[in-house]
């Protein structure tokens, strides 16, 4: 399939829409000072050329009583097929598993799991285990928070805003049933109306609209973001591994990360990498450059640098079935 160049409406309606991927049609016309039908059509239009895949919000999980572990897992004696056989017994076993994804380079799978207890991570990894652990040459397990997620502006020229959403590492806080059956209809398709979210659940659009403005409030929902097929915009993701010889320099490692216009998200994970980054970059010898911009102008606490890629996203959800 041809790749895609974006003329600059294309670009600022992904930059707008990837801050807030819920903001209004009225908004967005007047931050763009083009019509709402203009407007309408480049989003339909990015949207059927396969750019623009959803418009989500981003759930604070931790708030709502989950701890989120992520494992990664290097197998042996396995082939193309019994890798698709993993993800097969995965996707239909394992229901507390809320990502799994193929990769290329240091591992091969990576595993995120949703628990609300520590035994009921070690009874999904005893079920694994079980059943693979001949196959399972090594594997590394971390807990995934607090996660500072950013805007895209890759495609962006210039200086750009970014905006940041924080989650994973916050207090449990109260939800009744109705705000759980808002959340499952809401998160994947944020450009719905209230009214269509209304009839589906049998309620009134402002008992709707409350609630989300609610959520908003308590930060169980920080953000929104849209959907974006990397591959049809000539770009791939790399997870980008820093390891370190001193904190001293985090805080500006940190901001100098969270203005790059290549890096969304830096990861804390406690017992993965010292400083965990996302990358969007054209190809291999872009990433390289962008490392090695880290490194000089870090080299005094940046020891080594170790990348890898994501292929397939198998399962992704945003909160848990």
């Amino acid at each position: 399939m041809e790749n895609i160049k974006l003329d600059l409406f294309d670009r600022k309606i992904l930059y707008e829409i990837d801050k807030k991927s819920n903001i209004g049609l009225p908004e967005l016309s007047h931050k763009l000072r083009r019509s709402k039908q203009f407007i309408l059509y480049r989003l339909k239009r990015l949207e059927d050329i396969g750019i623009i895949t959803g418009y989500h919000a981003i759930i604070d999980m931790s708030k709502l009583g989950y701890f989120t572990f992520r494992v990664y897992f290097k197998f042996q004696q396995m082939s193309k097929k019994d890798g698709n056989e993993f993800v097969h017994y995965v996707e239909n076993s394992l229901d507390q598993v809320w990502t799994i994804t193929s990769m290329h380079g240091k591992w091969d799978f990576a595993l995120f799991f949703g628990v609300k207890t520590i035994l009921e991570f070690h009874n999904i990894w005893d079920t694994i285990m079980l059943k693979y652990k001949r196959n399972i040459s090594r594997y590394n397990v971390a807990v995934y928070a607090p996660i500072y997620n950013f805007n895209r502006k890759f495609f962006m020229e210039g200086k750009v805003e970014t905006v940041e959403r924080v989650y994973g590492g916050g207090k449990e806080e109260p939800v009744d049933n109705l705000d759980w059956k808002i959340i499952e209809v809401y998160a994947n398709n944020v450009r719905q109306s209230s009214l269509e979210i209304a009839k589906k659940l049998d309620v009134s659009p402002e008992t709707v609209r409350n609630r989300i403005r609610n959520l908003e409030k308590r930060k169980i929902i920080v953000g929104y973001k849209i959907g974006l097929n990397l591959e049809r915009l000539d770009h791939v993701s790399y997870r980008v591994d820093l390891e370190l010889v001193s904190t001293e320099r985090n805080k500006e490692l940190f901001e100098f990360c969270r203005q790059h216009k290549n890096i969304y998200q830096i990861n804390k994970s406690i017992g993965g990498a010292d400083f965990e980054i996302e990358v969007i970059v054209r190809d291999l010898n872009h990433l390289l450059e962008v490392i090695d911009e880290i490194k000089t102008k870090f080299a005094d606490v940046v020891n080594d640098v170790d990348y890898f890629g994501f292929s397939t996203f198998h399962i992704l959800k945003y909160i848990p079935d």
